[in-house]
């Protein structure tokens, strides 16, 4: 009787062992998610958002403001992007961003490397962006959601993706 439970104890642990393996394995192998996708207000844009959705993680990449149009002028830009009560992106530039010193041809970059751990996202979550601003005077806010199903990078990118308009 003794022997007959050691065998089975031993069967089990087996068992237990090759469903972790194949568990490990299949979260290894899986495939990251890339969304990507540009804001267009009516006064500026935010280009190229990138970030990559791993098991358990998300990696937010760096964008970059772009003005439309001349003759504005800005006191302040702010926004923020958020999935859930996550908050992933988080950018807050005071006077005219782009009349500072490091902006080049209308077009200012930021650099949001962020790793987030421990965060589930899936491709049915939507992202919501808030963005404050002031331009020539007059104040500015903007509320929206963007779908992720929808700003999912395929393999291969064939021409220009449109900027989702939030106004």
């Amino acid at each position: 009787m003794k022997k007959h439970a050691i065998s089975i104890s031993f069967v089990i642990i087996f068992i237990a062992l090759i469903a972790v393996l194949f568990y490990n394995q299949s979260q290894i192998r899986q495939v990251p998610s890339v969304y990507t996708f540009d804001i267009e207000t009516e006064d500026f844009y935010i280009k190229d958002i990138e970030f990559v959705v791993m098991p358990h993680s998300l990696y937010v990449t760096k964008q970059y403001l772009e003005v439309i149009g001349e003759d504005k002028i800005f006191d302040g830009i702010s926004y923020g992007l958020s999935i859930g009560e996550n908050r992933i992106v988080s950018l807050s530039q005071a006077d005219d961003p782009f009349h500072l010193p490091d902006t080049a041809n209308s077009k200012i970059y930021f650099n949001t490397n962020n790793l987030f751990k421990n965060m589930q996202v899936s491709k049915s979550d939507t992202i919501k962006v808030e963005i404050h601003y002031k331009v020539n005077g007059e104040s500015k806010d903007i509320v929206g959601e963007i779908k992720l199903s929808d700003v999912v990078k395929p393999f291969t990118l064939t021409g220009d993706k449109t900027p989702i308009r939030l106004s």
